[in-house]
């Protein structure tokens, strides 16, 4: 391996740690300046990966979209669980578990 494959595969790992470091603090639901900020900062760190290799940006934005729809089909087999097993508490006799249940579930919706 050439020098210069080893610098474009360092930078591209490095270029990709730095967009999941802001993806995970990242809060699209919020309009805080603070957020537009770390958006800003999203996009200069995803044109930086295209220049450097387009397939790889490509590659990036498709396990980003597997994870997220992961993520939803994750939470929709919980939602079911959980509501299944609200079902079965008794409410007057575990009042913090149910309550506990329905306030998870409620977090999903």
């Amino acid at each position: 391996m050439t020098n210069k494959k080893l610098n474009k595969l360092l930078e591209v790992q490095y270029l990709k740690g730095r967009l999941d470091e802001l993806y995970k603090g990242y809060v699209p639901t919020s309009n805080s300046t603070n957020n537009r900020m770390v958006d800003a900062r999203i996009s200069k760190y995803e044109n930086k990966l295209k220049d450097v290799d387009i397939v790889c940006y490509h590659i990036d934005m498709i396990e980003r979209m597997n994870r997220r729809f992961a993520k939803q089909k994750s939470k929709r087999k919980m939602s079911v669980l959980l509501d299944k097993v609200l079902h079965l508490i008794d409410k007057n006799d575990n009042l913090n578990l149910y309550n506990e249940i329905k306030k998870q579930l409620d977090s999903y919706k």
